[in-house]
């Protein structure tokens, strides 16, 4: 089976400069290079009587790179998290499968709630957006997905303390301040699905 790809929605551009990501936050590879699969990960905040949200981090990773941090995740962490989430789609689909029509699809409407607990993110404080992507296109096959609040903090209940700890890693090395700085302000673990 052929990957569908659409082009990359606005949703997953750069804050930063409004255009798609480019390069691997990591490496720095070129992410626009014909054949490069990558992930987009933006942490998103809502502001309580606004219909307003802003981003909290954001960043885009090419697969070798997504790869090689999963494999800093404890053996245990991995097997709670595909469970956890096994459970979670088995609970939404009795065949545990969730198909997307893409005759009448809108990315919209389709991000517009938590992927697995099916609660709007506009009622929600926090929420993370992910995409996995190749070149200037959307995978959709593999479909995009918000995780709400709730689902990511049973998530990070699941992570042992070495995951937490390489977590905590990537975020100093890559996304800004120190863990402690960054819970202080955000109050949000970084969890890699």
């Amino acid at each position: 089976m052929s990957d569908y790809l659409v082009d990359i929605p606005e949703q997953f551009y750069s804050d930063g400069d409004g255009k798609p990501f480019e390069t691997c936050v990591v490496c720095g590879r070129n992410l626009m290079e014909d054949g490069t699969r990558y992930v987009i990960e933006k942490a998103m905040k809502n502001y309580e009587g606004y219909d307003f949200s802003a981003t909290v981090f954001e960043y885009a990773m090419c697969l070798d790179c997504y790869q090689e941090m999963q494999k800093g995740m404890s053996e245990e962490s991995m097997q709670n998290l595909q469970q956890y989430q096994m459970r979670l789609v088995q609970e939404k689909s009795a065949d545990g499968v969730i198909a997307i029509d893409l005759s009448d699809f809108s990315l919209s409407d389709w991000l517009s709630k938590c992927f697995f607990k099916d609660k709007p993110v506009s009622e929600m404080k926090e929420y993370q957006l992910i995409g996995q992507f190749e070149g200037n296109h959307m995978i959709m096959n593999m479909p995009p997905m918000a995780i709400g609040e709730e689902v990511m903090e049973e998530m990070s209940e699941l992570l042992s303390e070495q995951t937490k700890g390489e977590m905590d890693r990537f975020r100093r090395d890559f996304l800004g301040p120190s863990p402690e700085i960054e819970e202080l302000i955000y109050g949000r673990k970084l969890i890699f699905l």
